[in-house]
């Protein structure tokens, strides 16, 4: 069963608490201040309001403070954080692009087509300052939304002489690259829940990032030459030839792809000599490369291990469990038949991956547990007959008491004359029946069940034997449980019962066959041959 959302029929008053629009221009301004309101489509707020009337309550107090800030967990501010992450990681990339690749003469300064995008980009940064003048944030400390104009218009002063400074120096700009990948992290919280997909993103976003400002440090030394002294210096670049030492005479994306170049190679480990640096400014410019990117390297590969250890935790338990397994064979001393047979069967009721279900059921409600009890045993529903035309919720009382049960092949399941407390449903796999005098009656398969004979009988005694043929995944239903739930439904009493009668009534016409068959053998004589005497 899906989770839908409930549409409440008892009229209630506007979900956003906000007074109805006469015109075009205040339902222009009520939308407005409806999408600055928080909303249960963020993807934090269910975090922060663990139900909708505390989501309410929230958008009350703010109305009732007549509080005209932007809600942080509202779709104005994921709009706007969305379009800032665009924003500041072009700022980051462009601006460290204008410095180390975009070289003006010395005497003046030329226009590029860089800059303009910068200005844009400049623009849109301060524009961001506004509306954080104008949106609440989230303590870091109390966990709670602060709404004050005071408090939130005391937040951004600091944000913006950081960013004064920053229009100046755009280097000191990346550290917004943290606030960048944490909107990404929100952003795809709409799309999914797998902190792999939001790690394997940021990582990209990172990688991509740092390899271009790595490329952007290559050039370091030239460029801060160039400008202090008035003239390149050719004994930086050596990984140039000697003519193309000059960087005026080189064009930019050459030089770009040179430098993306000799960073990856740094990254990966192929080339550490391919920057052949000779003076100290680039030893250390490459030394800083080679750290930063060894450390950087390392996160991803603990990232790595980390993606495969929650990806194959159930495989990684399951191979755990058989090396115990293996050692207490071993010391046991079991012969190799029975240990193919043990591997055998650990491998069948694992399917290569090991997880106690017990424990992750154990917290659910009974009603989801019978739902998932239910779904998980769809394809056994649909394959015993018995349950057809059957209430969903008499199948999945009795689905809920089933426990899983494998038998490999020459297992007795059943054995004539015990006592029966459990009845089987066949998941897959085939059985053989034998009656009382051990003549083979039939063989039963997938959706089939059997024992329920000797839950209807007086004496309880099992009529006949059970062998598995192959191996075969049963569902036990005990006794307790099937007086229950099978006893007090009409229709699954009654198809048992004819069933059974059914099956009674086979099993002895085969006993008495055989037992004439074995009567007119040895009434037959046995003659002699002169030539066998």
């Amino acid at each position: 069963m899906s989770l839908k959302r409930h549409y409440c029929q008892l009229g209630f008053a506007s979900e956003s608490m906000l007074p109805k629009a006469e015109g075009r221009w205040d339902s222009f301004c009520r939308g407005l201040r409806k999408i600055c309101q928080v909303t249960d489509l963020h993807p934090e707020t269910k975090e922060h309001f663990r139900s909708y009337p505390a989501l309410v309550n929230e958008r009350k107090i703010n109305l009732m403070r007549g509080c005209n800030l932007i809600h942080p967990m509202s779709v104005a501010s994921l709009i706007w954080n969305s379009i800032m992450v665009v924003v500041n990681l072009s700022h980051m990339f462009v601006s460290t692009l204008r410095i180390a690749y975009v070289i003006d003469p010395v005497h003046f300064s030329r226009h590029h087509y860089v800059d303009e995008a910068l200005i844009v980009l400049d623009m849109m940064c301060w524009l961001d300052v506004i509306v954080k003048f104008n949106t609440g944030f989230k303590d870091k400390y109390t966990s709670n939304i602060v709404m004050e104009r005071k408090r939130v218009a005391g937040l951004p002063v600091k944000r913006t002489r950081c960013l004064l400074i920053a229009h100046f120096l755009p280097l000191l700009r990346t550290p917004r690259v943290y606030t960048a990948l944490m909107d990404i992290q929100i952003f795809m919280k709409l799309f999914t829940s797998s902190y792999i997909w939001h790690g394997a993103v940021q990582l990209t976003v990172l990688f991509m990032m740092t390899t271009h400002w790595c490329g952007c440090l290559v050039y370091l030394p030239t460029i801060l030459f160039y400008y202090w002294f008035g003239h390149m210096s050719s004994n930086y670049n050596r990984f140039l030839k000697e003519s193309e030492r000059d960087l005026l005479q080189l064009d930019f994306i050459t030089r770009y792809q040179l430098g993306t170049f000799i960073t990856l190679s740094t990254f990966f480990g192929t080339g550490f000599t391919l920057f052949l640096a000779s003076e100290p400014e680039e030893l250390i410019v490459h030394a800083f490369i080679i750290l930063f990117s060894t450390v950087f390297m390392v996160y991803i590969l603990v990232f790595l291990l980390k993606v495969y250890m929650t990806l194959f935790s159930s495989t990684i338990r399951y191979n755990e469990l058989m090396n115990q397994v293996k050692e207490y064979m071993r010391h046991k001393q079991f012969p190799v038949p029975l240990q193919k047979r043990v591997k055998t069967f650990y491998s069948q009721l694992y399917q290569k991956r090991y997880y106690k279900e017990e424990s992750v059921l154990e917290c659910l409600s009974e009603e989801l547990r019978n739902e998932i009890t239910l779904h998980t045993c769809r394809v056994l529903v649909d394959k015993v007959t018995l349950f057809k035309d059957v209430p969903a919720s008499a199948v999945g009382s009795v689905l809920g008491c089933l426990k899983p049960e494998v038998y490999l092949p020459n297992d007795p399941v059943l054995r004539a004359g015990d006592d029966g407390n459990c009845m089987y449903f066949i998941d897959y796999g085939t059985v053989a029946i034998y009656s009382l005098k051990g003549v083979e009656v039939c063989h039963l398969e997938d959706g089939a069940h059997f024992g329920e004979v000797a839950l209807l009988m007086r004496d309880s005694k099992r009529l006949v034997t059970v062998v598995a043929v192959e191996i075969t995944q049963l569902y036990r239903l005990d006794d307790i449980d099937f007086r229950q739930y099978v006893f007090t439904n009409q229709i699954l009493f009654e198809r048992i019962q004819t069933l059974a009668s059914q099956r009674m009534h086979e099993a002895v016409l085969v006993d008495r066959q055989f037992q004439r068959d074995r009567e007119k053998f040895n009434e037959k004589p046995i003659e002699f041959s002169e030539t066998s005497i």
